[in-house]
């Protein structure tokens, strides 16, 4: 019984990798949505609130943004997001406000025996500045585990993988097409109600700007 259930384990873990390989492996052609959720599939608890701050950069422009999110119903949790960020490009060189909001729902848990979490959902996301304006809004999946680290300690990998309508409006580019957000990263609990949170994002198809970017921050439940 109980090397049975060893291998259990063992072949569970090693489905979940599987699973964020492949999502990586379907992420080649990706487009990142304007704002993301920095977090992964599990949905907050029911009348939980969470509240982030997070920067993300890449070799052209520096982003800061804030994320409230709610939970009003068991395994469904949504979220607003706003900033600012920095860019520098030929077409588009100066501040832009960024703001979003977004949903998802847990449609597979880890405690009723799938190997990972799994959450669907969407998102609108909006960046506007002088003579620069991008607009995304599509649905999402995420997958994630939690592992335990110590006694109040987790850590978290979760991948998330999109499809988004884009409409990008700068003085060099003006275009419309399907985007694949993709988003690679790790939630670490160090208490029950603080998480660090980095996340690596990769963009390609219909695009402005660079195609990698990494952000860092912080999540506090209350």
């Amino acid at each position: 019984m109980v090397l049975y259930t060893r291998r259990f384990n063992v072949n569970r873990r090693a489905l979940s990798a599987w699973m964020a390989g492949a999502l990586l492996l379907c992420a080649c052609p990706a487009f990142s949505q304007s704002l993301g959720q920095f977090t992964g599939a599990t949905p907050l608890p029911m009348n939980g609130k969470a509240f982030g701050t997070y920067v993300d950069v890449s070799s052209h422009q520096v982003g800061f943004v804030s994320t409230l999110r709610l939970s009003f119903y068991p395994d469904v949790d949504f979220g607003f997001q706003g900033g600012l960020k920095r860019l520098d490009y030929a077409d588009a060189d100066g501040n832009a406000l960024r703001l979003g909001t977004d949903f998802k729902i847990a449609t597979q848990r880890v405690r009723n025996g799938f190997p990972v979490d799994l959450s669907f959902g969407g998102g609108l996301g909006v960046d506007t500045g002088d003579n620069y304006s991008v607009l995304t809004m599509g649905p999402m999946a995420i997958a994630s585990r939690a592992y335990q680290t110590g006694q109040t300690g987790s850590i978290e990998p979760y991948a998330s993988l999109g499809m988004a309508y884009a409409s990008i409006n700068t003085d060099g580019n003006d275009d419309t097409g399907l985007q694949f957000p993709f988003r690679l990263g790790a939630e670490y609990r160090i208490a029950p109600d603080l998480r660090f949170v980095m996340e690596f994002q990769h963009f390609g198809g219909v695009h402005h700007g660079d195609r990698g970017a990494f952000a860092l921050g912080t999540t506090f439940a209350f």
